[in-house]
């Protein structure tokens, strides 16, 4: 009777262990963790067997032909994918074909739209919890959504032209109402929320976000810090607007030079820099095209490849669009309609980025305690507020109360500076069209007035076509500044301590067929010193020296050649500088296996396998380091000088004070230094790591998750090569077309189509990427053209 008790008691103990281990399961399941650093998203969604990632396979016997209906069409539209996953979309306007294309980027990429709205609009908390709200704050403060809002609000007075955005909107919303939970993308059960309605406003805060990433980099408080802690003399020698060596975009010599007068530069303490998200450091791009006359089709040939930061899923989606009156082919911006970067029958186009400064700090005279009066023209003004609700995963919602001044908003209250920032104004004409009404275009005629409204941010908006025309222009809306206006913190009382206006697109630097038979770009000063506007930047000084000495080196050129040249892992920098570090090293070090390699072995190619790239690289930074000790050491922060100034002392001042090491009681001169570093670099090289295993480049995933990133991928290339490739961020879209009665293209961006982990189409360019090979392309003008159809997506009218 005993043992009868206690076997009962026994099995009801071992039935309530069994009952808290699954519950535990459950909750574990149900919650995100962290192992180290590497975070562990919920996996109960993940792991459901009726609406988990087992939903998001592919099928096993390839993708069967879909029929939609939607009474948002006109009429039938055919979107046939092709062996790697690309759509050709067919319709019979371009209503239709943009409404598919939004169809279509949803279909592949929903979660990373939705992720890359929510990051400039300050929404990320939502689905991520705590972790992102210091994020958060920063971007809703930087007021990326208050100028998203204001776009849209300009859009409105286009109200016929609206309807094409509102096509690509309604495409988007098709897919998200088809949903089931179990058809989620894979991340949305990951981090367990819902797919929510894309709207115009959503869209516009793709162009911020760009803004953000190609138009945001200022350095105005370290530049007011910088020319308060050195003498002018100093600051001068430090930070140098201009560099002898530049070749500027637009080499036009203007004649009417006008002199801008000086600004104003405010009168402030010492104030520590704004953490805020901005642009890295590198990015740009290449672009160039040459006419008949350099080509040995006797036909144009133009090339792009935009620099940004590397993910899965790739920043690009290729696409093909064709309607009865156009047929194009290139790569989109997730959630914009048009085809950003591609060409058609007739022409082929991309962009670089300008780097203009458009993003400018006032400080305020405030009249109250509290800093919310302010005085402008010798009136009181009162700030304005901005509230911002941040909702929080698993927390309440924040509410902060942000000031919006004449000039903008305060992003920081411990500094109390207003920004005034191009991508917070209303644009006047049609930019949300920039990209559709640009692939439309069959002349430059066109193609100039078609992207003329284009806003912010400003990029070298490259072209040619099957007529032999070439052209650039920095396109985009540019402000008129006083001389020096934008480098520093600008003083905030008058209105007059503001732009003078805009220049006239007419007036933008341009080329037309220049007698060179080459244009191009990459991310350098937009003019010569005789542009009659002042301008400043972050502007390029090796990439676009590289690119012009070779397209002047030669009389013609094939695409294969242009591809050598795009792929190029030459640095103009390293062959400028080493020659000079050598020259100043000592006998002992000089006879050092390091240095008789480097003199004696090295081509200046930073490609995957060279052991020199890498020893260079350490020498030249530990160089930099101990040159710029009066940077590195101030007790105010203060911007670091740029490389090619480094060049400059070292080349032309050997004696310079800033050769100097402060900590030391010696004096320092450029010899000294050089052996310094030279000794330091051996002793960091002992492991001689070949240049791709010291870079680790790597693609992560959006929400960085190892798994689903490529962690290591050998790969060469340099921030100031043409093949720009730094640890992950590098060229993204690498596209060559050949002009004539039928184009000829190539392009390849690393990734593949899909956004879904599960899918076979998920990273399937990027090993053919790192290779520096390319896909062909070849324009279908008709689905029966599409080479290799895999499935197709038929969309009709209900009625």
């Amino acid at each position: 009777m005993y043992y009868v008790v206690n076997l009962k008691l026994m099995n009801r103990v071992l039935g309530l262990i069994t009952l808290f281990v699954g519950l535990f399961f459950l909750y574990f399941l149900q919650q995100s963790w962290e192992i180290g650093d590497k975070p562990v998203p919920a996996l109960g969604n993940l792991l459901n067997p009726f609406s988990g990632i087992w939903q998001n396979a592919e099928p096993e016997n390839g993708f069967d032909d879909m029929e939609l209906i939607s009474d948002s069409v006109s009429g039938t539209i055919s979107i046939v994918f092709d062996e790697r996953m690309v759509p050709h979309i067919y319709a019979p306007t371009i209503e239709d074909a943009l409404f598919a294309q939004g169809y279509v980027e949803a279909y592949h990429r929903l979660f990373q739209m939705d992720l890359s709205t929510r990051a400039p609009a300050g929404e990320v908390s939502e689905i991520i919890g705590p972790k992102a709200l210091e994020y958060d704050k920063k971007q809703c403060r930087l007021g990326l959504k208050y100028g998203a809002e204001n776009a849209v609000r300009g859009w409105h007075k286009h109200p016929e032209e609206l309807k094409l955005l509102k096509s690509y909107v309604n495409g988007v919303n098709h897919y998200i109402n088809s949903l089931n939970k179990e058809d989620y993308p894979m991340e949305f059960k990951l981090l367990n929320y819902s797919p929510r309605k894309w709207t115009m406003e959503r869209s516009a805060l793709l162009l911020k976000a760009m803004s953000q990433t190609l138009a945001g980099y200022e350095e105005d408080i370290e530049y007011s810090n910088a020319a308060k802690y050195f003498s002018e003399e100093q600051f001068n020698t430090l930070y140098p607007e201009e560099y002898r060596r530049d070749v500027p975009v637009i080499l036009e010599q203007y004649i009417n030079k006008t002199s801008a007068s000086n600004v104003r530069p405010a009168d402030i303490p010492f104030l520590a820099s704004i953490d805020r998200p901005r642009s890295p450091e590198g990015v740009g791009s290449n672009n160039w095209a040459v006419n008949g006359s350099k080509s040995k089709t006797g036909k144009p040939i133009l090339a792009n490849d935009p620099h940004l930061a590397l993910s899965y899923p790739s920043v690009w989606y290729e696409i093909a669009i064709t309607t009865p009156e156009f047929s194009a082919h290139g790569v989109t911006l997730l959630g914009m309609p048009g085809i950003m970067i591609g060409f058609n029958e007739n022409i082929a186009w991309g962009e670089t980025n300008v780097g203009h400064d458009v993003m400018d700090y006032h400080s305020l005279k405030w009249l109250d305690s509290n800093q919310t009066v302010y005085e402008l023209d010798g009136r009181a003004v009162n700030v304005t507020y901005r509230v911002e609700q941040i909702a929080v995963k698993g927390n309440e919602t924040i509410t902060d109360s942000v000031r919006y001044t004449h000039w903008g908003p305060i992003v920081d209250d411990s500094i109390n500076l207003a920004l005034r920032w191009l991508a917070h104004d209303e644009a006047p004409g049609l930019e949300f069209l920039t990209f559709v009404n640009g692939m439309r275009s069959k002349n430059y005629d066109e193609y100039l007035a078609a992207t003329s409204g284009f806003y912010c941010p400003a990029q070298n908006f490259i072209y040619a076509d099957n007529t032999n025309e070439i052209g650039l222009r920095i396109n985009g809306t540019l402000p008129i500044k006083k001389k020096g206006q934008g480098r520093l913190v600008s003083e905030g009382s008058k209105t007059t301590d503001g732009w003078l206006g805009f220049i006239a697109r007419s007036k933008n630097p341009q080329e037309r067929n220049p007698k060179r038979n080459f244009v191009a770009s990459s991310n350098q000063r937009s003019a010569t010193a005789q542009y009659p506007y002042y301008y400043n930047g972050n502007f390029e000084s090796y990439r676009n020296r590289v690119v012009n000495d070779y397209l002047t080196g030669k009389d013609s050129f094939s695409l294969e050649e242009m591809k050598r040249l795009q792929l190029s892992n030459f640095s103009i920098e390293a062959k400028e500088v080493l020659p000079l570090l050598l020259a100043h090293l000592d006998s002992v070090n000089l006879a050092r296996r390091e240095a008789k390699s480097l003199a004696n072995d090295w081509n200046f190619y930073f490609d995957a396998e060279s052991l020199n790239a890498t020893f260079y690289e350490i020498w030249y930074s530990e160089f930099k380091n101990l040159l710029w000790d009066e940077v590195n050491t101030a007790t105010v922060t203060l911007p670091k000088p740029k490389t090619r100034n480094a060049l400059r002392l070292l080349e032309e001042e050997p004696q310079s004070v800033f050769f100097d090491i402060v900590s030391t009681p010696t004096k320092e001169a450029a010899k000294d230094i050089v052996n310094q570093a030279f000794v330091k670099a051996t002793e960091h090289i002992k492991s001689r790591k070949k240049w791709a295993e010291y870079k680790q480049a790597n693609i992560p995933h959006l929400l960085r998750i190892p798994a689903l990133s490529e962690e290591y991928i050998e790969v060469g290339g340099h921030k100031y090569a043409v093949n720009a490739m730094q640890q992950n961020f590098g060229p993204s879209w690498r596209m060559l077309v050949e002009l004539g009665d039928k184009p000829i293209a190539y392009g390849i961006f690393p990734g593949g189509q899909s956004g879904n982990p599960a899918s076979n189409f998920y990273r399937n360019n990027t090993d053919k990427w790192a290779k520096g090979e390319y896909h062909k392309i070849t324009l279908a003008n008709t689905p029966a053209e599409v080479e290799i159809p895999v499935f197709t997506i038929t969309i009709t009218n209900e009625d």
